[in-house]
């Protein structure tokens, strides 16, 4: 569901009433459910159509999706359910496939496999439910950004714009095998890296693309943003394929919800369009403070993960982005 669809959708339901004072009101992609000792649930769901051709790596990438939210929070995934939607007709094997890939991350995550719900569907669909642990004192939300916070990213762009170019025969699951492998990886020690670095704030980047979450971020701490294009990781053959207009229907609808509060540089090159790709288990985007954020790199590269230094806040309108 595209931006604008899902904030009229969101306007029209009620919310959270004060006997369910527990549920903690935040901007995040993941419910926070006050235990009341001190610890929390962090509480997210995720499933989605595929995006590349094999089964396992389909599996693995949804699985390291819909855990992202609870890392995101700097919280533990303990429990995970399977959610499945497959054609009575298609392959008992390659089922089996998407399951066990999804397993795998599952037990990476250090979290167990509880069980699920499947129904008989036109077109395959997979993901999990997920809930996480953590201490109530120490979840990182999207809204503690502050003016001056550098914008730390870890994993690149573009992964939308190579599965429409699998999809249409364009590129082999052989050369987008990098960014499946990448999309493929948890969360996990970038959110370790951003907890011991006390990063401000963060949000993992998905559907929505780099500045679609961004932009929630800046909005939820009343801040905005310099984002310096050439700053920011891509995919090779990325922006060769935007410029050919190879990319999905999200792209466009992120772009129009997003261009009016764009500015310096608008969306309309293939290096500004990279920037508003949906993305499927994207990488964290993290605020930190400027005397952190050499930290914050130092314990990403301590637990192999690589961080780009893209951005930063900036007083300003709310919500507002400068592409420089």
């Amino acid at each position: 569901m595209g931006p604008c669809d899902l904030d009229a959708m969101l306007a029209a339901l009620p919310r959270a009433t004060p006997e369910f004072a527990r549920l903690l009101d935040t901007r995040d992609d993941a419910a926070v459910i006050d235990l009341g000792d001190g610890r929390c649930l962090v509480q997210t769901v995720d499933f989605f159509t595929p995006i590349v051709d094999s089964g396992a790596w389909f599996g693995r990438i949804a699985a390291a999706n819909a855990l992202s939210d609870v890392y995101a929070m700097g919280a533990t995934p303990l429990s995970a359910l399977n959610l499945l939607a497959w054609p009575a007709g298609l392959s008992p094997e390659t089922l089996a496939a998407v399951l066990r890939g999804g397993a795998e991350k599952v037990t990476e995550a250090g979290a167990v496999l509880a069980g699920g719900h499947s129904i008989d569907d036109a077109e395959p669909k997979y993901g999990l439910a997920v809930t996480g642990l953590g201490v109530l004192d120490e979840i990182v939300y999207n809204s503690g950004a502050h003016a001056g916070d550098r914008l730390v990213l870890t994993k690149r762009l573009g992964i939308g714009v190579l599965a429409s170019a699998l999809k249409r025969d364009v590129v082999s699951e052989d050369e987008m095998m990098a960014a499946i492998e990448e999309a493929a990886t948890l969360n996990a020690g970038a959110a370790q890296a951003m907890k011991a670095a006390g990063a401000h704030a963060c949000t993992d980047v998905t559907g929505f693309g780099l500045l679609g979450h961004l932009r929630e971020m800046l909005e939820a701490s009343g801040v905005a943003a310099e984002v310096t294009v050439e700053d920011v990781p891509v995919h090779g053959r990325v922006h060769e394929l935007i410029a050919a207009e190879v990319y999905a229907g999200g792209l466009r609808a992120n772009r129009d919800y997003l261009a009016p509060h764009v500015s310096g540089r608008g969306l309309d090159t293939p290096e500004t369009l990279a920037l508003v790709d949906p993305q499927t288990s994207g990488g964290l985007l993290v605020a930190v403070a400027p005397e952190r954020h050499e930290r914050l790199l130092a314990e990403l590269g301590r637990r192999d993960v690589r961080g780009w230094t893209i951005g930063q806040v900036v007083q300003g309108p709310v919500g507002r982005m400068a592409l420089l």
